[in-house]
């Protein structure tokens, strides 16, 4: 059985610099979105098309496994290349895939280990959410930080890194980032991250600036960085994620997954191309976005609406007044 996922939207860069990381223009996850077109996943790349029409993407990754490190996550799953990728949403309805590492009313979680590290080259593993997986840089810079709700039980703190494109021969910045300390916590915590807050190790020279990595930001890393040979274990919880100032005490804030993802019992009911409701008190406006966070539609929830005027695709449902978002696919 799986659980209704408040679904996020793909959103384009502009837009993607305004609001929460969970929040951007809707009450909603934002992770996996379905894909918008046809992706052919049997090369390389799945097409430049394919990559741009998906958004909010959390992902998995280690350091090198070839020189005899250990890493590990729990629950995790692979991509078809051998890669690990986190369990969130199923790509086709947009629900909550039970045992994965979204959980209705708490957040993000994952179990991550890292062992056979060295100070010249440590064990890493971590956690990351691309603005979109096509990873074209953003500009983050009007913001003045990061705030973050999360629980670490490890024995030392977490990195989170500024990610931008990294491949210096592919005209990235280099693999030494800016990233701030998360310190163990053993229950949820807030923590205020100013961009005064993050440093650099330098030692991939010449070091970029901070706003380099603020007007390229491409992601937002996580990660487990052991520099020795026992093994570092711990629970990453993330209740919320967002701009400076928009995490509550836990939970409850525009920004919260624990909160957005208790959502109410209202929901949409697509039958063909006619939409109703359910759950929904009154005579709510209720409006039919596309990916690109476009309003395509309106009406009122208090009778069905006809989307045969719609192209076949990936809407969003939004309700006002219900606390409803929902993820739609017009054939």
């Amino acid at each position: 059985m799986k659980n209704l996922a408040i679904f996020g939207l793909a959103a384009a860069s502009a837009s993607l610099a305004a609001g929460s990381l969970w929040n951007m223009d809707v009450d909603a996850y934002q992770v996996q979105v379905p894909e918008a077109v046809a992706c052919d996943k049997t090369g390389e790349d799945y097409g430049k098309e394919c990559y741009q029409t998906t958004g909010g993407w959390w992902f998995a990754y280690v350091g090198d496994e070839n020189k005899g490190q250990k890493m590990s996550f729990d629950p995790i799953t692979t991509n078809d290349d051998g890669t690990y990728k986190l369990i969130t949403t199923d790509e086709t309805d947009g629900s909550i895939i039970d045992g994965g590492n979204l959980i209705a009313g708490t957040g993000l979680q994952v179990t991550m280990s890292a062992a056979g590290g060295a100070s010249a080259d440590p064990a890493i593993a971590g956690i990351g959410f691309n603005w979109t997986k096509a990873e074209d840089p953003i500009d983050i810079s009007a913001h003045p930080g990061y705030c973050i709700v999360y629980a670490w039980t490890g024995s030392q703190a977490l990195q989170m890194e500024l990610g931008w494109k990294e491949d210096k021969d592919a005209g990235g910045y280099g693999y030494d980032t800016w990233y701030a300390k998360l310190p163990a916590q053993d229950a949820l915590t807030k923590l205020e991250l100013p961009w005064s807050a993050f440093t650099q190790d330098k030692w991939d020279k010449p070091p970029q600036p901070i706003t380099t990595a603020q007007t390229e930001a491409v992601s937002l890393k996580i990660r487990l960085k052991n520099s020795a040979a026992p093994e570092i274990k711990g629970t990453l919880t993330i209740s919320e994620l967002g701009w400076t100032g928009e995490c509550g005490e836990g939970g409850g804030s525009i920004g919260a997954i624990g909160s957005i993802a208790q959502a109410s019992s209202a929901k949409a009911i697509l039958s063909g191309r006619t939409l109703s409701f359910s759950g929904v008190k009154g005579a709510a406006k209720a409006e039919i976005l596309n990916l690109q966070g476009q309003v395509v539609l309106k009406g009122s929830a208090a009778s069905a609406m006809n989307l045969a005027s719609l192209d076949a695709g990936v809407y969003m449902v939004r309700v006002a007044g219900a606390n409803l978002t929902q993820k739609i696919l017009l054939k």
